[in-house]
C-alpha cells in the first residue's frame, strides 16, 4: 500500500530534486509510465559517475524495460500454465486460502493433531478440483512466470500466491495420504509440491524465490514424516528423489534475481526524481515519519543527495551481483563488508538514505534464505539418492552456504546426512536405507 502525496507538494519537490540534482531540463511525460522503465530521467543527469554505472545496465538489457522485454518473449497465454494457475485462483481467492492454511504450515515436524487433522482432511476434500486443475496446468506446453519490472516493487506478481497455495494444498493432501496409509499418494503430492516450489524458484524475483524456499522446506518436512513410516518402500523415496535431482541439477542462478531486484531498485529512483517519494513509502513508513517529525527532514535529505545515493547504490549492487558467482560462505564476509560501508556514512551528508534505509535492507538476510535453501535441497537429494541404494560420492560434496563437507553416515538400515545449516539451525535427515534393484 503506497500513500499519494498531493500534486501541489509533487510539483514542489519534482522542482527541488531537479534543482539539487543539476544538468539540462528533464524531458519526461508523467503520461507515460513506461518512461520510469528507460530510466529516462536518470539517464538526463549531468553527472559522470552515475553515468558510467547505468551506461552499462542499459547496454545489457538490465534496464526494467529490458528485463520486461525478456520476460514477455514467447509468451503464449493461451497455453501458459501459470495463466491457468491464476485462473483457479482469481482476486483474492489465494490470499484468502494462504490464511486459512498459515493455521497448519510451516509445519516442521509435520504433525497434526486429531482434531486439526480431521479439518485439513475437510479442507483437502473441499478443494480437491482445484488440485487436479492445478496438476493439469503443470502438464501445460509453457509454464512462464510474467510480471513487469517497469512497475518496479509496485509490480503484481500475484502468481507467486497462486503457486503457494497450489503447494501448501499438495503438502496438507500428503498429510491426509500419510493418515491414511496411502504412501503412495504422500509421495506423489510431495513430489507435486516441490515441482510447484521449483518453478517459482525459477523466477527473477527476490520474493518469489523466498516463498519458494518456504514451500520447499514445508514439502522436507512432509517427506520426512514419509520417511518414518515402517511401509514406507523404495519407489515411494525414488519418486520424490527423481523430482528432486532434477531441480538440484537445473537450481537458478542468484545473480537473475538480484539484476531483476536492481532494476526495480532504479524504478524508485526514478519515481524520486519524478517527485513521487512519498509515494514509494509504505503506510507504515510514511506514518512512522509523519509521527517521529522527520518527514520533512527526509524529503529533503532525499532530494540533496539523490544522485551521490543512487551511485552509493549501483556500486553495491554491483558487488552483490559479482558476488554471485561465489558461493554463499564465500560472498558473507563481502556483504558484511557492504553493510558496514553503509554504517560508515551514518550522521553523514553523504548519508544515502534510499539505498541505506529500503533498498539495501536485508540483502544478506535474503541472500543467506537462498543459500540455505539450495544447501537443504542438495542435502536432501543426496540423502534420498543414498536410501534409494546409489552409490555414495567418493568424497562428501561441500555445503555452499557453510563451506564445509556434509556430514555423511551409512548405517546399515537408514542414511543421515547432517550438518546442513551450520548457524544453529542445524537439519539432520535419516531416511531408511533400500538395495538397489
Amino acid at each position: 500500500m503506497f500513500v499519494r502525496i498531493t500534486n501541489f507538494v509533487l510539483l514542489c519537490l519534482s522542482a527541488a530534486l531537479i534543482a539539487g540534482c543539476g544538468g539540462k531540463p528533464m524531458v519526461h511525460d508523467p503520461n507515460e509510465p513506461s518512461d520510469y522503465g528507460r530510466l529516462t530521467l536518470t539517464r538526463q543527469v549531468n553527472h559522470p559517475e552515475l553515468t558510467r554505472l547505468i551506461d552499462p545496465i542499459v547496454g545489457a538489457e538490465k534496464t526494467p524495460q529490458g528485463l520486461e522485454a525478456a520476460l514477455a518473449a514467447g509468451l503464449d497465454p493461451e497455453n501458459n500454465g501459470v495463466a491457468a494457475l491464476m485462473k483457479i485462483y482469481p482476486g483474492p481467492i489465494a490470499d484468502q486460502m494462504i490464511d486459512s492454511t498459515d493455521a497448519w504450515l510451516p509445519n516442521q515436524d509435520f504433525q497434526f493433531p486429531p482434531l486439526a487433522l480431521e479439518k485439513v482432511h475437510a479442507y483437502v476434500v473441499r478443494h480437491q478440483e482445484k488440485i487436479v486443475r492445478g496438476r493439469a496446468a503443470l502438464q501445460m506446453p509453457q509454464w512462464k512466470y510474467f510480471w513487469r519490472p517497469t512497475a518496479g516493487y509496485m509490480a503484481d506478481v500475484h502468481f507467486v500466491e497462486c503457486t503457494r497455495v497450489a503447494a501448501r494444498l499438495e503438502i496438507l493432501s500428503a498429510a491426509v495420504a500419510l493418515a491414511d496409509q496411502d504412501l503412495d499418494a504422500a509421495a506423489e503430492h510431495i513430489a507435486f509440491a516441490l515441482e510447484l516450489a521449483s518453478r517459482l524458484g525459477q523466477v527473477n524475483h527476490v520474493y518469489a524465490r523466498r516463498i519458494a524456499a518456504e514451500l520447499r522446506e514445508a514439502a522436507f518436512s512432509a517427506a520426512g514424516a514419509l520417511a518414518t513410516q515402517t511401509a514406507v518402500n523404495r519407489d515411494q523415496l525414488s519418486t520424490i528423489s527423481k523430482t528432486l535431482a532434477s531441480h538440484v541439477a537445473a537450481w537458478p542462478n542468484d545473480a537473475d534475481a538480484w539484476i531483476a531486484d536492481r532494476a526495480c531498485g532504479l524504478h524508485q529512483y526514478e519515481l524520486i526524481r519524478d517527485g513521487q517519494f512519498l509515494s514509494t513509502l509504505p503506510r507504515d513508513e510514511y506514518q512512522k515519519l509523519k509521527d517521529e517529525h522527520e518527514l520533512d527532514a527526509t524529503i529533503r535529505a532525499v532530494s540533496r543527495n539523490l544522485n551521490h545515493d543512487e551511485v552509493v547504490y549501483l556500486k553495491q549492487m554491483c558487488v552483490i551481483i559479482e558476488g554471485c558467482r561465489l558461493p554463499f560462505y564465500q560472498r558473507a564476509e563481502m556483504l558484511s563488508q557492504l553493510h558496514a560501508q553503509l554504517t560508515a556514512f551514518a550522521g553523514t551528508n553523504d548519508y544515502p538514505t534510499v539505498a541505506a534505509r529500503w533498498l539495501l535492507v536485508d540483502v544478506s538476510k535474503q541472500q543467506r534464505i537462498a543459500a540455505r535453501d539450495k544447501a537443504l535441497a542438495t542435502a536432501w537429494s543426496l540423502a534420498l539418492q543414498l536410501a534409494i541404494g546409489e552409490e555414495p560420492p567418493t568424497s562428501p560434496p561441500m555445503n555452499t552456504l557453510t563451506g564445509a563437507p556434509y556430514q555423511i553416515r551409512i548405517e546399515p538400515r537408514r542414511i543421515v546426512v547432517a550438518a546442513v545449516d551450520g548457524g544453529g539451525d542445524d537439519q539432520i535427515i535419516a531416511l531408511p536405507r533400500f538395495a538397489k534393484p
